[in-house]
């Protein structure tokens, strides 16, 4: 695992004196940045972020998804790679993105490329998971140096931005400020209170009361909050329904309680299993894309975030995916034909000449069939 960076970047906060609630923070195009690189995390790299922190409130179904893949034997994978895809996910902006921020919460290992234990193999491949097996039987294990990219320091202008205690982002011109106090009733200065506050790599808390509260800012910076609710127990009562969904790709058995109708447990095939798995290598942004309109009662303020950052920075996520979404070789989901991965690439190496990618999802590495993450029966 990679070293936690120490670096702190640092906010103002506007808070209502009164309420003890934050009005506003104003912010660096650093902060904006960072904010924005959550939005690139995959599911799967969040889950485990999230995990990793005791104190912070888990997003609890996503961190069940990615806690049972962690406890599933390799066995029922269809190779090794399969389980470290999903328990590490890449993100296509890995490089080109979150290396230039002031400050990166995703503590991941940076992407390592092997080629074939044997310096003679003519194969000329390369994985990024040194549990790949090349064509001509021996493994690719040996890891290739990577040069430290150039990376463009050079600054342009500072902006300064307002976020709201929802994460919504405006430009900081004085006319936004003075027209969001009023739309809040606001009209006496003396009642605001400024407090600048630091924000370091291990304040994973901002990511998680994103996910789930609709005052992050206030929740964060001033309350403190660990826990924002409880599960409620379920009682399982003997009158149960079962009931079978299915359409030409998945068939789901369902077990109903009559009296309310909530879901008990399900059984489903390997192609369901596959796409839950699935949604752990999805970003974050794409996710909400999915959910659209009901996204803003789902979950917290990172859904203001992504469309308020389209409208405040004119981005279009097709610009953004123009060629897939997920990295080669990462399965695309059949039930969601919006999610698509990259073509395979090729990788020139100064020593090593033009190495080509494996598919280190396929258990032949004479063919590639990256349908799934899991086995499945023979028919």
């Amino acid at each position: 695992m990679a070293s936690e960076d120490s670096t702190t970047v640092s906010i103002k906060l506007l808070i209502d004196q009164e309420s003890n609630k934050v009005i506003v923070a104003e912010a660096g195009s650093d902060i904006v940045d960072i904010l924005r690189s959550l939005l690139k995390f995959p599911l799967g790299n969040i889950a485990r972020l999230i995990g990793k922190h005791q104190s912070v409130q888990r997003a609890v179904c996503l961190n069940n998804l990615y806690d049972s893949v962690e406890n599933l034997s390799p066995t029922i994978f269809r190779t090794d790679a399969c389980k470290s895809m999903l328990l590490n996910p890449r993100s296509i902006h890995e490089d080109q993105y979150s290396k230039k921020l002031k400050l990166n919460m995703d503590v991941s290992e940076p992407t390592k490329y092997f080629r074939c234990s044997n310096v003679c193999c003519p194969e000329k491949l390369f994985s990024h998971y040194k549990t790949s097996r090349c064509r001509c039987g021996n493994m690719l294990n040996f890891p290739i140096p990577i040069g430290n990219a150039v990376i463009d320091e050079s600054e342009g202008e500072p902006m300064l931005f307002f976020i709201t205690d929802d994460l919504r982002v405006m430009q900081a011109f004085p006319g936004n400020l003075i027209n969001f106090l009023l739309n809040l009733g606001i009209y006496d200065v003396c009642q605001i209170e400024e407090k600048v506050v630091d924000i370091s790599s291990k304040e994973i808390n901002l990511l998680s009361h994103s996910l789930i509260s609709k005052t992050t800012l206030t929740d964060v910076f001033l309350r403190k909050q660990t826990t924002m609710f409880v599960e409620q127990s379920m009682l399982v009562a003997p009158n149960m329904k079962e009931t079978t969904e299915k359409n030409s790709k998945t068939r789901v058995k369902i077990t109903l309680r009559k009296s309310d109708r909530k879901i008990l447990y399900g059984e489903a095939n390997e192609d369901f299993v596959d796409l839950l798995f699935s949604f752990l290598t999805i970003p974050l942004e794409c996710a909400l894309e999915l959910l659209g309109d009901k996204g803003n009662l789902t979950v917290g303020s990172i859904y203001n975030l992504s469309k308020n950052l389209d409208t405040t920075f004119s981005i279009t996520k097709q610009n953004s995916y123009l060629n897939g979404i997920l990295p080669p070789f990462y399965s695309c989901p059949i039930e969601l034909p919006s999610i698509c991965s990259q073509q395979s690439t090729t990788f020139h190496h100064h020593c090593y000449g033009i190495l080509k990618q494996l598919d280190p999802k396929s258990p032949n590495p004479n063919s590639s069939n990256s349908r799934g993450y899991i086995k499945k029966k023979s028919h």
